[in-house]
C-alpha cells in the first residue's frame, strides 16, 4: 500500500486570488503556521482544489472506459488498454492512488488547521461552517471515488506530517463499500453547514478573472449520493429534492428555470437560447431544417452566460495560462497536438444514441452526434471537452469538468423515488415531464386547474418529497414552479420509454424504470464520470436483492467489447468489478 501514499503532499502550491486572497503565490510556511488568517484558511482551500483538478482525467478514464461509452483506440497507451481490459498492472498510473490520497491527506490537514483556527478565534463560527464543510466533503466525496473503483480504502481521517506517520499508513487495515457508506453519511450529516458557499470572500470575488461559484462540491447531491449508495431511498429522495427545490418559492418568471430541464416552444421568431432542449419550430416537424438544438450550449457557452446557473452545479474550469493544465484534450482529440487515445465505442453510437426515436419519428438522439461525439476526419471523437480547443494553437489547452449538472440530480432523484414505489412519477421525470403525465380527463382548462400535480389522482397529490406542481392557470392566476419541465426525454424531443406489457406489478415497473433511468443516464451525462459508478451501484443493489447484478453487468457491457473484437472481462462476481493488480 506504501504506493498509494508515495506521492503524498502535506501542502499544496497555493494560487494567488487578486481580489480576494493576499497570500503571495508559493509562500512557504511551517506546517503550524499554515493557518493563522481567513486568507490563509482561502488559500488553503484553493490549492486543495488546485490538486482536485489533477483527478480529471483519472476519475473520467476509469467511470467511462470501464464501462461501455468509451473505447480505446490504436493510439491507446498500454496503460489505457489494461484499463479497458480490467488487467492493471502495479505501474499502470490509473490504479495510483496517491493522486485521490494526496487530496484526502491534504483535506485531513486542512480540516485539523479549522479546528485550531475556531479553537483560538481565528475563525468565527460562520467562517468556519462554510469552509470546514466543504473541504470535509470533498473528502468524502473523494473516498466514495476510491470505494467505486478498488472496492476497499485505507480510511484515513488525521493528518499526516511526518514521514513516519506517512510509513504507518501502509499497515492500516481497509474497509470496503458496505463499512465506508455508513462512515462517509455519518461524516456529512454531522456537518456543520450543506448549504452553498454564500459569504465567504471565495465567491465574492474572481480567481484570475473566474468566477468560484460553480467549483466546489454540492453538499446536498454527494449527501443524496451516499444515501442511494447506501439504498436508503427515501433519504436520498428527501435530499435532492431540496435541491431541486430552488427557487420554487420565488415568483412566477423566477420559479421555473432553476434545476427545471425546462422547455419552451419554438417558433421562427424566437429561437429558444435561453434554454437547453432540442426540437423543431411549431408546425414544422418533419421539416429538418427547422431543427434546433440549444442543449449542446451547455458544454460550450462560458460560465458567465446568465442561463448557465439554470443547468450547471458543480463544475471545474481549466485556463490555458494555469495549472493544471485541461488534460483530456490529449485523450480525446484527432487534431493539433491530440493524442487520439479514447474515442466513443461503436456501441454507445449506435445501439444507443443512434438508435432512440424523436417525436416526429426520425431515428437520432441529438445528444449524441450534436452534443457529445462528433465527426472529425472520418473518426468518432468525445465532443463534449473539445469545445475550447483550437486545433490551430494546440499548445492552449482550456476546457471545463463537468461534475454535476441539473440532469444528473433530476435522474438520481428520479431513482431514488422509482425504488420508493412511484414508478409513475420516474416515468414523468424521465419522459414528457409532470403535466403531461399526470393528466386525468379530457377537459383542457380543468386539466391545467386541477391536475399537472404529482400524484394518485385528482386532488390525491403525492406527499413530499414527491409532490411537483406543473399547474398554469389564469382567472386566478397561478403559476406552478414546473409547468415548463418537459421531462428529461422531453426537452431533446424524444418519445417516451413505456411500460412494457410484462410490467403487471408495481416491483415489475420499478425494476423495469430503474435500467430504463440508467440507460438515460449514459444519454444525457455520457463522458462526464458517472457510468461506471451507476451500473455498479445498480448491480450492487441486484446482488443484495437476490438477484443476479454480473448478469446485469455483463448484459450492459458485451455489446461494446463485442463491436470492437475484444474479449470482455470477467466480471462474473462482485469482487472481480473492482481494480486489483494483475502483476
Amino acid at each position: 500500500m506504501m504506493k498509494e501514499f508515495k506521492y503524498i503532499t502535506l501542502c499544496c502550491c497555493m494560487l494567488a486570488c487578486s481580489s480576494c486572497i493576499d497570500t503571495e503565490l508559493e509562500q512557504v510556511v511551517d506546517h503550524k503556521d499554515h493557518y493563522q488568517t481567513i486568507p490563509d484558511a482561502d488559500n488553503a482551500i484553493i490549492g486543495l482544489y488546485g490538486q482536485f483538478m489533477k483527478l480529471a482525467e483519472q476519475t473520467i478514464v476509469l467511470n467511462e472506459l470501464r464501462g461501455d461509452l468509451l473505447d480505446v483506440t490504436v493510439n491507446s497507451s498500454t496503460d489505457l488498454q489494461e484499463i479497458n481490459t480490467n488487467t492493471p498492472s502495479s505501474g499502470n498510473k490509473y490504479v495510483d492512488q496517491s493522486n485521490y490520497y494526496s487530496v484526502i491527506q491534504n483535506c485531513n490537514d486542512i480540516m485539523e488547521g479549522f479546528d485550531t483556527m475556531l479553537a483560538s478565534n481565528k475563525m468565527t463560527k460562520d467562517e468556519y461552517a462554510e469552509r470546514y464543510s466543504d473541504v470535509a466533503a470533498l473528502r468524502c466525496w473523494t473516498y466514495l471515488q476510491l470505494g467505486i473503483q478498488f472496492g476497499k480504502v485505507a480510511y484515513v481521517t488525521d493528518p499526516v506530517v511526518t514521514v513516519d506517520q506517512a510509513k504507518q499508513l501502509e499497515t492500516l487495515p481497509k474497509i470496503g463499500l458496505d463499512e465506508l457508506l455508513p462512515r462517509l453519511i455519518t461524516c456529512m450529516e454531522q456537518l456543520p453547514s450543506l448549504e452553498e458557499y454564500q459569504n465567504s470572500s471565495l465567491v465574492k470575488y474572481n480567481l484570475d478573472g473566474y468566477s468560484l461559484q460553480y467549483f466546489f462540491v454540492n453538499k446536498r447531491i454527494l449527501l443524496g449520493d451516499l444515501y442511494l449508495w447506501n439504498n436508503d431511498y427515501m433519504q436520498a429522495a428527501v435530499t435532492y429534492r431540496k435541491v431541486l427545490s430552488a427557487t420554487e418559492d420565488a415568483d412566477a418568471v423566477g420559479n421555473s428555470l432553476k434545476y427545471r430541464c425546462a422547455i419552451n416552444p419554438i417558433t421562427s421568431s424566437a429561437d429558444p437560447t435561453s434554454f437547453f432542449m432540442i426540437g423543431y419550430e411549431r408546425w414544422h416537424e418533419q421539416d429538418i431544417n427547422s431543427y434546433h438544438n440549444t442543449w449542446k450550449n451547455l458544454f460550450s457557452l462560458p460560465m458567465t452566460d446568465r442561463y448557465m446557473p439554470n443547468e450547471m452545479i458543480w463544475t471545474i474550469s481549466y485556463d490555458k495560462a494555469y495549472k493544471p493544465y485541461f488534460p483530456l484534450i490529449d485523450l480525446f482529440a484527432n487534431t493539433g497536438h491530440g493524442e487520439y487515445q479514447l474515442k466513443p465505442s461503436i456501441h454507445a453510437v449506435k445501439n444507443l444514441w443512434e438508435a432512440q426515436e424523436q417525436s416526429n419519428g426520425f431515428r437520432y438522439d441529438a445528444r449524441g452526434r450534436d452534443g457529445s461525439f462528433s465527426v472529425v476526419n472520418g473518426e468518432y471523437v468525445v465532443q463534449k471537452y473539445l469545445n475550447d480547443y483550437d486545433a490551430s494553437k494546440p499548445y492552449e489547452k482550456s476546457g471545463r469538468w463537468f461534475l454535476y449538472r441539473a440532469s444528473t440530480v433530476m435522474l438520481r432523484f428520479a431513482e431514488a423515488a422509482n425504488r420508493c414505489g412511484k414508478p409513475l412519477l420516474a416515468y414523468a421525470l424521465l419522459n414528457q415531464g409532470i403535466g403531461s403525465t399526470f393528466a386525468w380527463g379530457d377537459d383542457y382548462q380543468d386539466y391545467k386547474v386541477h391536475n399537472a400535480v404529482s400524484g394518485w389522482g385528482p386532488g390525491q397529490p403525492y406527499p413530499a418529497p414527491f409532490y411537483f406542481d406543473a399547474r398554469y392557470v389564469d382567472a386566478p392566476t397561478f403559476r406552478g414552479p414546473w409547468r415548463n419541465f418537459g421531462g428529461v426525454r422531453g426537452r431533446v424531443y424524444l418519445k417516451s420509454k413505456e411500460f412494457p406489457a410484462n410490467c403487471v406489478t408495481t416491483g415489475d415497473s420499478i425494476r423495469y424504470m430503474e435500467k430504463e433511468l440508467i440507460e438515460e443516464a449514459a444519454l444525457d451525462y455520457g463522458f462526464e464520470g458517472h457510468r461506471w459508478e451507476d451500473l455498479i451501484r445498480v448491480s450492487r443493489r441486484m446482488n443484495k436483492e437476490g438477484r443476479d447484478g454480473s448478469a446485469y453487468l455483463k448484459g450492459i457491457l458485451e455489446p461494446k467489447y463485442s463491436l470492437s473484437g475484444e474479449a470482455m472481462p470477467d466480471y462474473s462476481i462482485e469482487s472481480k468489478w473492482y481494480l486489483n493488480i494483475t502483476k
